[in-house]
């Protein structure tokens, strides 16, 4: 063989070892399990709390009393698909139940009981609400609604969840109570298909093999050592592997396009952006906000380490170092924008986002370390050797 002949074998070698080494990387294991887990409890957590924020304006911002009609929200979803429980009904009680669906849904998820379950009402709830309010999204809302569709082809279950309490347990057995269970959300999803607002058809056709997944798992996993089930764990990975990748673009991806779009305004060059933000929306700190807008190279540091931050982002993940100091500084960002701003929504659903990114050394830590606190309670205390001695009659040797 040529010189050139070893050279190409060599190219295709290599690329062969790639292609394998990328194989291996997506199906032999779930990554980033205990970053996710904490994605879908910040997730959960940030609904949750704009749901109890807009309950007393629910019938306002999702009923029948507001601006925006029963009748004006059934033509927008008419004219740009998408999917909604609320659009099947008019009723004032179907209204009600669709929310407090919302509700619970989130409750399931932040617990992790029926995790995939709790995923698929969980993202059911995010889209029937907030595609029926579409003149109210922001893009707490978008990130939330992105994200719920991610952790629905992950496994977030498998960590800091009553699930994996289960399994750990043994108890989580193949029952054909998930056959019910599997039958009604199929039913529910027939509804929404073919009621009055069909949905994109993207949504649909993912909820639906979502479903359809589920029904081939439940039977699958009844053999654990068939052919099946091994091949369902590998494409388990797989999907889990890609839904983590994409949330982590999804975070450089918001970082770098706000810092780019800041970097084109002059007020946020000059210094001056961050007096106007806190100026043009009320603060539930007054004295603070006016503390910090009176001293004009405060303001200046807060702008440009702003713009810094959010330029930069994606550049400080190429270090452990660097990229743990970031996530540092976006926490107390948010923190910021939450205290000063009053907007605990976007601030929970953007760190919820960013939990992706958390280091895996110290999650293991505090995992292994709750885990044997919790094993050192549940097991039975025995008797101090000094009450041992105490109990024993004198005279007595004690057994060895």
């Amino acid at each position: 063989m040529t010189g050139a002949g070893y050279e190409k074998a060599s190219v295709a070698g290599t690329r062969t070892g790639a292609l394998t080494r990328a194989a291996d990387w997506l199906t032999q294991k779930s990554r980033r399990g205990r970053q996710v887990a904490l994605v879908r409890i910040g997730v959960a957590v940030s609904w949750l709390v704009a749901l109890f924020c807009d309950w007393p304006q629910r019938e306002s911002i999702y009923g029948l009393e507001g601006a925006w009609t029963w009748g004006m929200a059934s033509d927008a979803l008419d004219s740009a698909p998408s999917l909604s429980l609320l659009s099947l009904s008019a009723s004032p009680g179907w209204h009600l139940c669709v929310y407090l669906l919302a509700v619970v849904a989130s409750v399931q998820l932040l617990v992790g009981w029926h995790t995939r379950l709790a995923c698929v009402l969980f993202l059911l709830g995010v889209c029937s609400l907030q595609n029926y309010a579409q003149p109210l999204e922001y893009g707490a809302d978008s990130l939330v609604r992105y994200t719920a569709i991610y952790l629905l082809a992950s496994r977030c279950g498998r960590e800091w969840s009553l699930d994996a309490r289960r399994a750990r347990r043994g108890s989580a057995q193949v029952g054909w109570h998930g056959v019910v269970v599997w039958l009604a959300v199929g039913a529910l999803l027939a509804v929404c298909v073919l009621g009055a607002s069909a949905g994109r058809l993207w949504l649909v056709t993912a909820l639906v093999l979502a479903w359809a997944g589920q029904g081939w798992a439940w039977w699958a996993r009844r053999t654990p050592e068939s052919v099946q089930a091994r091949w369902l764990e590998a494409a388990g990975n797989a999907v889990h592997n890609a839904a983590v990748a994409l949330m982590l673009g999804q975070v450089i991806l918001v970082y770098y396009s706000a810092g780019t779009a800041k970097l084109a305004g002059e007020t946020w060059r000059e210094g001056t952006a961050v007096y106007y933000a806190l100026r043009a929306v009320g603060t539930p700190f007054p004295a603070l906000t006016d503390a910090i807008c009176s001293s004009q190279t405060l303001v200046a540091l807060l702008t440009w380490a702003t713009l810094f931050l959010q330029v930069c982002f994606p550049l400080a993940l190429l270090h452990p170092r660097a990229k743990n100091w970031m996530l540092a500084a976006t926490f107390f960002e948010h923190c910021g924008i939450a205290l000063l701003m009053g907007l605990p929504y976007f601030s929970l659903a953007m760190l919820s986002a960013d939990a992706i990114w958390l280091p895996a050394g110290p999650l293991k830590r505090f995992g292994t370390r709750a885990s044997s606190e919790k094993v050192h309670t549940d097991a039975p205390s025995l008797p101090s050797p000094k009450a041992s001695e105490e109990s024993t009659p004198s005279g007595t040797p004690l057994p060895t």
